[in-house]
């Protein structure tokens, strides 16, 4: 029995520490890395429901206020104003609730638009607060 106590406290001892780092490194995200994956799964969605993970809970509670028979519709016009590509952040900035980013990209035409999102920390987690995108004439 000995010799067994021996390979298993090795390998409890890995596992304990695999199971301590993944919460570390899901929180040691940047905001900007947040918001990417926010895009990426934001491209793919095919409802609300597939961002509200991401949403703040002001944001998630405005979606729970809508009729459940106009949240398709509003999910539609979001996903036509949100139409970009080429994502880039240009900064990240740390504020007192988390983060404000300043992005580029390119619009529906392939004209080039800037955007200002809102990232907030809840519960140790980045959550988007907002997004507000212009377009140069």
């Amino acid at each position: 029995m000995t010799r067994s106590y021996r390979v298993i406290s090795p390998i409890v001892a890995m596992c304990a520490a695999v199971a301590l780092w993944v919460p570390i490194a899901a929180q040691s995200k940047t905001a900007s890395q947040f918001y990417m994956d926010y895009r990426t799964a934001f491209d793919k969605a095919s409802k609300i429901d597939d961002v509200l993970p991401y949403m703040s809970k002001q944001r998630a509670d405005q979606v729970a206020a809508t009729p459940a028979d106009e949240r398709a519709k509003m999910f539609e016009m979001i996903k036509m104003m949100g139409a970009i590509t080429d994502v880039k952040i240009l900064k990240e900035t740390k504020t007192a609730e988390g983060a404000t980013l300043t992005v580029e990209a390119l619009d529906p035409d392939k004209k080039k638009t800037t955007g200002t999102v809102k990232v907030i920390k809840e519960g140790g987690a980045w959550k988007l607060d907002g997004e507000s995108w212009s377009s140069s004439s």
